[in-house]
C-alpha cells in the first residue's frame, strides 16, 4: 500500500541511513556520496510515496520530480528495503497513478547500468510502450569511485494508454 512519505520521514531516514556504505544499494545511490533524501514538502515540484506491508511497515520508497510546464515526471527513484512482493505492486501502482491520477504527458527514468534491476526495468518499459532512449557513457560515479553508464528510458501516456488497453 501507497502512502504519503512525509508522515514517515524520521523512520525513512533511519532506513536510508541504513543503505550507505552497502554494496546492494550503490546502484540506487548514483553519486560518490550519501546524503538524505528532501522529501516532498509540497505535491508540486515531486511526490514522495512509502510502500507498506500489511503490517503497516515500510518495505520501500517510491518518488519522483514534477516538470509542471512540461507536464512530465523524471527522477523516479524506486528503493526496496525488503524482498517484500508487495513493493513491487505499489511500484506498478506509482506508474499507474502517473498516468491515470495525475495525468501526467511523460515519464522519463534512467538506471545505473549493472543494477540488476535494470533488466526489469527493460520489461517495463516494453510492456507500457515506452522505449530506451539511449545510453550515456561514464555518465555518474558511484560510491566504490567508479564510472558507470547510464540507460535512459521514457514512457508517454498515450502510448502507456495503448498499451494497457492490449
Amino acid at each position: 500500500m501507497l502512502d504519503i512519505a512525509l508522515k514517515y520521514k524520521d523512520e525513512l531516514n533511519k532506513l536510508y541511513i541504513n543503505t550507505w556504505y552497502n554494496e546492494k544499494y550503490k546502484y540506487y545511490n548514483y553519486r560518490s556520496f550519501y546524503e538524505l533524501p528532501n522529501f516532498a514538502e509540497s505535491t508540486w515540484d515531486g511526490h514522495d510515496f512509502v510502500s507498506l506491508n500489511k503490517k503497516g511497515e515500510i518495505i520501500g520508497a517510491i518518488g519522483y520530480s514534477i516538470n509542471r510546464p512540461t507536464e512530465s515526471v523524471c527522477g523516479l527513484g524506486i528503493l526496496n528495503f525488503t524482498d517484500d512482493p508487495t513493493f513491487g505492486k505499489d511500484v506498478l501502482q506509482a506508474i499507474q497513478d502517473i498516468f491515470e491520477k495525475f495525468n501526467f504527458r511523460k515519464l522519463s527514468f534512467c538506471v545505473v547500468i549493472g543494477n540488476p534491476v535494470e533488466k526489469t526495468y527493460d520489461r517495463l518499459a516494453a510492456k507500457y510502450g515506452g522505449r530506451i532512449v539511449g545510453i550515456e557513457k561514464e555518465e555518474t560515479k558511484l560510491a566504490d569511485n567508479k564510472y558507470y553508464d547510464v540507460k535512459r528510458y521514457e514512457i508517454l501516456r498515450e502510448d502507456y494508454m495503448k498499451a494497457k488497453e492490449n
